[in-house]
């Protein structure tokens, strides 16, 4: 313990603030969600950042593009944007917060999600872009950031990892009036050898003429509902409407190593018409199984999506074979609908051929790709309607419909069905699906939101997912049933109390091995969670959950329990704040997740197993001239192991400490 408590007494003045307290929550509640719905290691760092920069740089209720970003983070539905959009027709902009109030759909609780992310502009008028204008009202932000766990794993001990234990990163940015913005990033990860494993590089102009968007470098493109065109990851719904309505092309900026395109990207701009090309060509990781005489690669298993290059088997499937990446969009743009044409082709530079098993025999083989689908919403008063349908060109399809209702503005209903075919092959798709990937499932999604009375809501959604061939996870065809039941109260625009009650039945493999025996088992488990949070005083913020769940089947039969205090300290006028966490796990029988707080733009959920306790300290502290450190500590002691992790990753002892640290200079 001395370990751990000499690094808290020094980083204890550096401290970070709480952005939005409950807005924050509801973030923070559907990335949970989503880490508890898929198998896969994913990285949530991109949705992190969008929020961030929404934190920063509010939304103008006045600009109706930029309120979408609203509906792409499943804050509000799209029913608010059509009537703050009608509103602004018929009176004109919105000058004040208190405007809102009279305009229908919009309840209290909607208000105080809203407050913090919003601004009250007029809408720009498209100037001429010179380059002393993008100067005198540009910023620029430069951040580093350098983490690591302070025990020493197997990897280094065995020398089996090439580099140091530090994961670091330096990203510059700059943006201007949402016109331009440019930066580069540089990573990395802990166990890599140097700090130029990763480098990127993006540059964006918008609203040149009939040039609504130009990148170059490294970017994200999205079109429809994610089916045919979707790279990096996109927000799930806890509950309501499942309708994007994206953004076409933006900066990728995070040092995710995997979801990105690199390249060259337009979006052309013709009264309601768009048209987007796009063309990417990016090295890319792979087992290699085939080479030539000169050693060049000419089969690969499967690609690679960790971005780790820690081992001498990890640097030798570095950048082994290259992926482009060409295609367009058309799209048809009103205030209230909108139909689009999408089309791609991905070439690889050799064969890939996954090793033979039952469950991916299905799975891409080949080198190049061909996807296209049509993409719509047509929204209509307290109607809502869209969908996607696409094809890949070994003429598997796959397709996402769905509907949401509004009868009332306290009151609203959401019917989704998606059919991905098993056969369906898509290297960039990030549609609604229960696991990742688009591909052999179909299923129907149902949910409903209700304001029965001031600050009270309950949203409740079912899921019934199903597989028509074997998974990873599942030796038969099998099917998942998952309720959600979530009751909420905002007393203000500080506190919020949420409730949270999920039953999940699940099949998958059962624990025999022999493969004349295997059969599917009920995998079922409910949950139930309890959230609140609240000011106490001026300066102080308190967050308390508690969160029990069991799980009922014959290999695994057991509670588990979460339960953790948040203190935020945010003095006013005061150049320092704080966050800290007390919790206690016991997770027999499986991982609980817990968001934690963490430096800017960085992502950070605990996965706890076994019985033990979680402690961090984490701030920030205000310097001159722009100038701020962010930093964070924190030790987890199990009380029922005496090694933590397995592999190359395994910690001799039950406990782990790690921190990180961050500069920042802003101007």
């Amino acid at each position: 313990m001395k370990r751990f408590i000499i690094p808290i007494l020094i980083m204890f003045p550096l401290t970070v603030f709480a952005q939005n307290s409950i807005t924050d929550d509801i973030i923070i509640d559907q990335i949970e969600r989503m880490l508890e719905n898929t198998d896969d290691e994913v990285d949530y760092t991109e949705l992190i950042e969008e929020y961030w920069t929404i934190c920063e740089n509010k939304i103008n209720v006045n600009n109706s593009e930029e309120l979408n970003q609203l509906i792409e983070l499943h804050l509000v539905n799209v029913f608010i944007v059509e009537k703050i959009n009608e509103y602004r027709k018929n009176f004109g902009n919105i000058i004040l917060f208190d405007e809102l109030t009279f305009i229908e759909s919009i309840d209290e609780m909607t208000l105080n999600i809203m407050k913090p992310l919003v601004c009250f502009e007029k809408p720009e008028e498209k100037e001429k872009l010179r380059a002393k204008n993008l100067l005198k009202y540009g910023k620029h932000q430069t951040m580093f950031n350098i983490e690591r766990c302070f025990n020493e794993k197997a990897g280094y001990i065995e020398q089996k990892y090439v580099g140091s234990p530090q994961k670091m990163l330096l990203r510059y940015g700059f943006t201007s009036r949402n016109k331009l913005e440019f930066g580069f990033a540089m990573e990395k990860d802990a166990g890599e050898k140097n700090m130029l494993d990763f480098m990127s590089f993006h540059f964006l102009m918008h609203d040149l003429k009939f040039v609504k968007t130009l990148a170059m470098g490294d970017y994200q493109l999205a079109f429809g509902q994610g089916v045919t065109m979707g790279s990096g990851v996109a927000f799930a719904a806890s509950g309501g409407s499942l309708l994007r309505k994206n953004k076409n092309i933006r900066a990728s900026k995070s040092a995710n190593e995997a979801n990105y395109l690199r390249g060259i990207a337009t979006t052309l701009n013709y009264r309601k018409l768009y048209m987007t090309f796009f063309y990417s060509n990016k090295k890319v990781d792979a087992n290699v199984s085939v080479t030539d005489s000169l050693n060049e690669p000419l089969v690969v298993t499967a690609l690679q999506q960790s971005g780790l290059h820690r081992t001498e088997s990890e640097l030798a499937d570095r950048h082994t074979i290259s992926q482009k990446l060409l295609g367009g969009n058309l799209s048809y743009k009103s205030s209230n609908f909108q139909i689009g044409y999408t089309i791609h082709k991905t070439i690889l530079s050799c064969e890939l051929t996954p090793d033979p098993r039952l469950y991916n025999t299905f799975y891409f083989r080949g080198k190049s790709l061909v996807n296209q689908g049509v993409d719509f919403y047509y929204v209509l008063k307290k109607f809502a309607f869209y969908g996607e349908a696409a094809i890949s060109d070994n003429l598997a399809p796959a397709a996402l419909f769905g509907t949401t209702v509004q009868p009332a503005g306290y009151i609203d209903f959401t019917l989704l069905y998606r059919y991905y075919d098993k056969k369906y092959h898509n290297f960039y798709s990030n549609a609604y699906a229960s696991s990742s990937g688009t591909r052999n499932e179909k299923g129907l999604y149902l949910s409903t939101s209700i304001t029965f009375a001031p600050h009270w809501k309950a949203i409740a959604t079912a899921d019934f997912p199903q597989s028509d061939w074997v998974k990873t996870t599942a030796y038969a065809p099998s099917r998942i049933q998952d309720y959600n039941l979530q009751i909420e109260h905002q007393i203000n625009d500080k506190s919020l109390f949420f409730i949270q009650l999920r039953y999940k039945d699940k099949e998958k493999n059962g624990p025999s091995d022999n493969s004349y025996m295997r059969y599917l088992i009920h995998e079922r488990k409910m949950s139930l969670r309890f959230h609140v949070t609240y000011p106490v005083g001026d300066n102080f913020i308190l967050k308390n959950r508690v969160e029990f769940s069991k799980d009922m089947n014959a290999t695994k039969n057991g509670t588990c329990y979460l339960i953790y205090q948040d203190v935020l300290y945010n003095p006013d006028n005061q150049p320092f704040s704080l966050a800290f966490r007390y919790a206690l796990f016991d997770s027999p029988t499986g991982a609980v997740y817990a968001y934690e707080n963490d430096v800017l733009n960085a992502f950070a959920i605990g996965s706890f197993y076994h019985k033990g306790m979680r402690i961090y300290l984490l701030g920030k502290v205000k310097l001159r001239w722009g100038l701020a450190i962010n930093a964070k500590i924190g030790c987890t002691i199990y009380s029922d192991v005496n090694e933590i992790g397995s592999g190359l990753e395994r910690i001799e002892g039950n406990v782990k400490t790690d921190g990180k640290l961050q500069l920042i200079w802003k101007i």
